[in-house]
């Protein structure tokens, strides 16, 4: 916010006119999807862009659910957010940037889950099939600095994540969660191009903790350890509270044009974390932890046909796997185990590849892009004694329109609408001994039917913005929805009032 203020005399000295020609530019998905190349590293951010301009922004986030596409996740949310970003150029050779956000309102009837960030932190979770609204307060802060030194460019940015949630009703949780990064990097100019390396740290930690404030309850908790299975001997309400810690790292590769932005772009990251799951009224006992492994790639080259015509194809992807390690125990003392082994009966793939070809037409003041593109996803998850399967593959072809145009000179339009299909081809699931007929095995064969369906999905975003004496408001709006065939639909919808300068 501080830096926001501090940027607005700069922008004063730009005509708004200039500023909607940039904030025009902004929008265009080649020109996005390029500057976002440069966001994976701090030192690349010093030729990110040669533009100063900074925005605050107030919206709302709604989203239904007709049948949770997980029930871990909720059936939807109502989020009210405030936003602010700042990107500017001290001088010549040294930028800084940062960003903030508050998010308030409530996750809808998540269950089988007493914490958030379940995709994070799964399968070793505690859960009941009750559940219910969650309410959440989410603070979101992040700044970097970036500068040049002859050919060699050094940048650095933190990033810190605290959210609350919440349950006013049995099972009352209460939910918080501190998430740090801290990363670094370097790139060293050759020619047209820059070769950078960036390493980071990742610092999680969340505290879940239950109560129940009617003194008779049939409410059980679940030591979840995942596709329906869990650790019978610490289920009940005397296991009421637990914790989730990770530390990890990650380190990327960078290949991109310094000026122009024509040229070839490509990026390769790797990241590790170790999630592990305390028991805190067993004394902190470490039931579970899971092994994180991402694997992702992307490759670029930006071009133009004629004068008015740029294309930038992009081939992107990525490799994600889980391993699940359990801790087997003996006896006990009091609240104290002994830990007699382990084994590692869990597995989680998901794997993703997406080729997308841009064109981009620009006649006076008009932009328009055509964006045809077609993904692949393929997701299996296994657990071993008693054994269960399931894995789905998807193929989704898809195509997006963008069209902008400035009118008068103070009126920015922006349309967008994009469709896709994705066809579903799913192996048959293996499901030993799972009881069908209870929450727990339906809550698996839901997520399944879900997960296994194909889906037809449109979606269109109106934004006007207008200049104003000295920056631009802007309104934009937000819909799109996904069909999942035969099971559901999900609608969500955002608005959101804006200025830039």
């Amino acid at each position: 916010m501080s830096v926001a203020l501090l940027l607005s005399e700069a922008a004063g000295s730009r005509t708004t006119v200039g500023l909607l020609r940039e904030l025009q530019r902004l929008s265009l998905p080649v020109q996005s999807m390029t500057l976002s190349d440069y966001e994976a590293n701090p030192a690349t951010m010093m030729n990110r862009d040669t533009v100063s301009i900074s925005s605050f922004a107030v919206g709302m986030d709604l989203n239904r659910e007709d049948k949770p596409v997980m029930e871990q996740t909720g059936d939807g949310h109502d989020l009210f957010r405030i936003t602010a970003s700042s990107y500017t150029r001290l001088d010549d050779r040294s930028v800084v940037w940062g960003d903030a956000a508050f998010v308030t309102g409530k996750y809808r009837d998540v269950r089988w889950t007493d914490c958030i960030d379940y995709m994070r932190v799964a399968p070793y979770v505690l859960g009941d099939e009750v559940g219910g609204d969650l309410s959440t307060r989410n603070y979101n802060f992040s700044g970097g600095y970036a500068r040049e030194y002859g050919k060699w460019d050094f940048g650095g940015q933190i990033a810190y994540r605290a959210e609350i949630a919440y349950r006013n009703r049995d099972p009352r949780v209460k939910s918080v969660v501190s998430d740090l990064s801290v990363n670094a990097g370097a790139a060293y100019r050759f020619g047209h191009y820059q070769l950078g390396l960036k390493g980071g740290i990742n610092v999680y930690n969340q505290s879940c903790d239950l109560d129940f404030y009617s003194p008779v309850n049939e409410i059980n908790t679940y030591t979840l350890t995942g596709l329906g299975t869990y650790y019978r001997r610490f289920m009940g309400n005397t296991n009421k509270n637990s914790g989730y810690s990770s530390v990890g790292y990650d380190a990327g590769f960078q290949w991109l044009p310094v000026s122009g932005k024509n040229g070839l772009s490509a990026k390769v990251g790797y990241t590790h974390y170790r999630m592990e799951q305390q028991l805190r009224n067993f004394n902190n006992l470490t039931l579970g932890f899971t092994d994180n492994d991402l694997v992702s790639f992307s490759l670029a080259y930006r071009f133009a046909l004629t004068r008015a015509l740029v294309c930038r194809p992009l081939v992107q992807g990525q490799i994600f796997n889980r391993k699940g390690t359990e801790n087997l125990f003996g006896t006990s003392a009091g609240a104290s185990y002994d830990k007699i082994g382990s084994r590692s009966p869990y597995n989680f793939s998901d794997k993703s590849f997406n080729v997308t070809l841009p064109f981009e037409l620009t006649t006076g003041v008009a932009r328009f892009t055509a964006t045809p593109q077609i993904g692949y996803t393929s997701r299996s998850e296994s657990y071993n004694e008693p054994y269960r399967h399931l894995a789905v593959d998807h193929l989704i072809p898809g195509l997006q329109m963008d069209f902008s145009t400035i009118s008068s000179g103070k009126w920015l339009w922006n349309l967008t609408v994009n469709a896709s299909y994705a066809k579903a081809d799913a192996s048959d699931p293996v499901l030993t001994d799972l009881e069908t007929s209870t929450p727990l095995g339906r809550c698996v064969l839901d997520n399944y039917s879900m997960l296994k369906s194909d889906r037809r999905r449109w979606g269109i975003s109106c934004d006007l913005s207008h200049a104003l004496s000295s920056f631009i408001l802007s309104l934009r709006a937000e819909y799109d929805m996904t069909d999942y065939v035969g099971q559901g639909t999900c609608h969500h919808f955002m608005l959101t009032v804006g200025a830039s300068f």
